[in-house]
């Protein structure tokens, strides 16, 4: 086998494992970013808003899901209440549990992402969520092993296949864009 074959197949090898997550998780996390639109929606129409966080690489993906709710996916329309909390990074910056506590109001949503770290900011300010009595649509590895046990009944769980962080963050990055896209379907009707 030549190098250039070895590294073909060492390249690819990723994008399989992470197409063949999609393919066989598809159905269910259809279902549940339905929901999740579903939640969302109703929020935004009850004139509540969307807090949107994560942790290290997650925060990122908190940002986007922040901007693509306010200035939509792709489709004109007008802007939506959703803020991206910004983790500390000293000790002189608000936490996220004080962030949710200070904007956060019963029927809003805490839209968190999660990499299945230990996220103990994400994770209190979770809890503090749920105190609030926030909706929690929560995107995170099936483990669910750092907020998964936050979840009510009336909450969201996105489960996202996967155990690596990295296919974790990129199934994460395709389901928000469809999250986002499902609100602007739901908004706006069917593209033209």
């Amino acid at each position: 086998m030549s190098e250039s074959t070895f590294q073909q197949s060492y390249l690819q090898q990723p994008l399989l494992e992470t197409a063949d997550w999609l393919y066989q998780s598809s159905e269910r996390l259809a279902q549940q970013l339905n929901y999740a639109a579903l939640a969302l929606m109703h929020t935004i129409t009850s004139g509540g808003k969307v807090l949107c966080a994560g942790e290290g690489e997650a925060a990122w993906l908190a940002q986007q899901a922040a901007a693509w709710l306010v200035r939509g996916a792709g489709r004109e329309r007008p802007p939506l209440s959703a803020l991206a909390l910004t983790p500390p990074v000293g000790p002189s910056q608000a936490s996220l549990a004080q962030q949710v506590r200070a904007l956060g109001h019963p029927g809003d949503v805490w839209l968190a992402f999660s990499l299945e770290r230990d996220d103990p900011d994400l994770l209190a300010a979770t809890e503090a969520a749920a105190e609030l009595d926030l909706t929690l649509v929560i995107f995170t590895g099936e483990a669910a092993r750092t907020l998964g046990p936050q979840l009510r009944d009336t909450d969201v769980w996105v489960p996202l296949p996967g155990t690596r962080e990295s296919t974790l963050f990129a199934i994460a990055w395709l389901a928000l864009e469809g999250l986002c896209a499902a609100v602007d379907t739901h908004l706006l009707g069917e593209a033209a």
